[in-house]
């Protein structure tokens, strides 16, 4: 029996071209500094607006638990758990060690920005499609550790959103959300680490990462924001050449 998935359009081709958008170079649009600034353009409303970045802000923390977990993974550390609040708050836990506590809790406030540099430069070297398929596949690998009726509802979602992408856009148009989505990453993980250090210099952080990593090593939180700044601008940077270099004239 053959199912369909639109006019004419078969779950088997979908795959197909999922898999062929994997696999093959990406096509840029005709105007690459046009795709750059519409995706900076939209990054920066998703996150510079309190209303917006209180619901867009879910994406970036998504990442932020999953840069703890995968850490954690690489550790040794087992039976990981990640659950999701509505006030961006998230918590992941896991067992281990305790010499695995700091490497731990030190990536999630960088991961965000790493993901959406690699993403940028994929996208704008022509290898969106190949970024898009690995980003999916790690989300369904993340649903083993999701728990919580929030990480269910938007994991899925962006996974769904994602394999769509694959499926039916066009190479240009996988390449513009491919490079929208790194700089809303990068983006995000700049607001969010102001707001950590907002909060540190107002003393509201008592179980902020930077604060846990201080109490696990002993090394002042003011070390650990400058090193998660140090990696959140190197990944901006990263974001800001890969751009110049595929754009003539930049």
């Amino acid at each position: 029996m053959t199912v369909l998935a639109g006019d004419g359009v078969t779950v088997l081709d979908g795959a197909q071209r999922m898999i062929e958008q994997a696999t093959s170079a990406t096509a840029l649009p005709e105007s690459p500094l046009l795709l750059v600034a519409i995706a900076l353009a939209v990054a920066l409303v998703l996150v510079v607006p309190r209303a917006i970045w209180s619901i867009s802000g879910h994406v970036v923390t998504i990442v932020h638990e999953l840069g703890h977990g995968f850490a954690g993974l690489l550790t040794g550390r087992r039976s990981v758990s990640i659950r999701l609040s509505g006030n961006h708050a998230g918590v992941t836990t896991s067992k281990g060690t305790a010499a695995s506590v700091p490497w731990t809790t030190f990536w999630g406030y960088p991961v965000p920005a790493l993901v959406g540099a690699a993403l940028v430069l994929a996208g704008m070297s022509g290898w969106a499609g190949a970024a898009l398929a690995a980003a999916t596949a790690i989300l369904l690998l993340s649903l083993l550790f999701m728990r919580g009726i929030l990480a269910w509802l938007l994991t899925p979602l962006t996974v769904l959103l994602a394999a769509v992408l694959l499926a039916a856009a066009p190479d240009p148009w996988l390449s513009s959300t491919v490079v929208g989505i790194g700089i809303f990453l990068v983006c995000g993980a700049v607001r969010a680490l102001v707001n950590l250090v907002r909060g540190h210099l107002r003393g509201r952080t008592h179980d902020s990462d930077a604060r846990l990593l201080a109490q696990a090593t002993r090394v002042p939180a003011g070390v650990w924001l400058l090193l998660f700044a140090v990696l959140i601008g190197g990944a901006a940077l990263v974001s800001g050449w890969a751009v110049a270099s595929a754009i003539p004239g930049l």
